[in-house]
């Protein structure tokens, strides 16, 4: 098998650092509420999710894409596109012509995002890919966290800086068009039934479950710090940008983590999350609140990358890209929902509507720490033999 060269890991890795562009807003969403009085919370918050809805556009059309301009085209199209409308908010006051910068943002977000994932799929075997999808995740969270961190530092200009962030696009696009040589598919997978087993459904339903729980904590902590005090607008942006220090942390160490707990690292994750989101939600201090969203993201980023390892298991190459499109598209819905459903929840509670999300949240991570625990595993062997 011919070795991969490190600027093709590099540049297909890049990919990970801007598959969550869209979350660089979340710290502004203060400022816009302020800027945008007469808008409702909910659009506001569909500011930093809407992309994901218009995604499933591109994302539905992405395999017969792929098929007819090969992968490659597909996904520096999509990076290109997306730097584009990312850029528009940068220049503009009018809120709708922002929101429609947002929608075309989805479109080439779509175009390129399952592929951090499935490039990685084709690519790598074995222990590395398993390496490499644990990379994935916490690359991902590296890249939201410096994105995060320079959005605190722009954020002091205006929140219009912020959304310049989205220059990084075109780099990526550039890194993708050198180094990254289209993928191979043998033949006779290319006509391979594309349909998934029933197992990989339950592991793409419970990925929307569990993206719709992280956006509640997400989209709420800016909000949750500004009513209790914790800190101002760059204290929220630096907090987010730490908490994906520490998702790259659990990125990293996952291989390691997962060949000793295996099945109970998705536990793990889950029962930890809960405990975190819990202490967040009870102290009165500033500085444990900051610690407490730190952990939650660490120990709540253990579960992407089983979610995704486990489910790639035992698939063809074909259907790995089916795969990574529905798990895509899981995130995606989850996203565009995720506002609705925590400003609903929210109304029902002993506290505010932002300090309730957080307890619906804490409440759903334990009972899924709790099946998870007792489930029984399935097609272990199968697992077992792909790491």
């Amino acid at each position: 098998m011919k070795q991969v060269s490190a600027k093709t890991t590099i540049s297909i890795l890049s990919l990970s650092t801007v598959s969550g562009i869209t979350t660089v807003i979340t710290g502004i969403i203060p400022q816009l509420k302020q800027t945008f009085p007469t808008i409702p919370t909910t659009f506001i918050e569909w500011l930093v999710t809407i992309a994901n809805l218009s995604a499933l556009l591109t994302l539905l059309l992405n395999p017969y894409l792929v098929r007819k301009f090969n992968l490659r085209k597909v996904v520096i199209s999509g990076l290109v596109i997306s730097g584009l409308c990312g850029l528009i908010p940068a220049l503009t006051n009018n809120f709708w012509l922002i929101m429609f910068s947002r929608i075309l943002l989805g479109l080439g977000i779509g175009l390129f995002s399952p592929h951090a994932i499935s490039l990685i799929a084709h690519t790598y075997h074995g222990n590395l890919r398993a390496r490499l999808l644990g990379y994935q995740t916490g690359l991902s969270a590296l890249g939201n966290a410096l994105l995060l961190g320079l959005a605190g530092l722009l954020i002091s200009l205006s929140w219009h800086a912020v959304f310049w962030l989205h220059m990084i696009l075109f780099i990526i696009a550039i890194l993708v068009g050198f180094f990254v040589p289209e993928p191979v598919v043998k033949e006779e997978d290319t006509t391979h039934s594309i349909k998934l087993p029933s197992r990989q459904w339950k592991l793409i339903a419970l990925t929307f479950l569990t993206y719709l729980l992280i956006w509640g904590v997400q989209l709420k902590l800016p909000s949750y710090f500004e009513i209790h005090q914790f800190g101002n607008a760059q204290v929220i942006n630096l907090t987010l940008a730490a908490m994906n220090i520490g998702g790259l942390i659990a990125g990293l160490t996952f291989g390691y983590l997962h060949q000793r707990l295996h099945r109970f690292t998705l536990t793990l994750g889950y029962a930890g999350a809960s405990m975190a989101v819990l202490l967040l939600w009870t102290t009165n201090n500033s500085s444990v609140a900051i610690g407490s969203a730190i952990f939650f993201n660490y120990i709540y980023s253990y579960t992407g990358p089983y979610l995704v390892f486990t489910s790639n298991a035992g698939l063809k190459p074909n259907q790995v890209n089916t795969l990574s499109s529905f798990l895509t598209i899981a995130t995606i819905i989850s996203a565009f929902f995720a506002p609705v459903v925590w400003n609903q929840l929210g109304k029902v509670g002993p506290k505010t509507l932002t300090d309730n999300v957080l307890l619906w949240v804490t409440v759903a991570l334990a009972i899924i720490a709790f099946l998870t625990l007792i489930s029984k595993p399935q097609n272990k062997n199968l697992i077992n033999k792909k790491q």
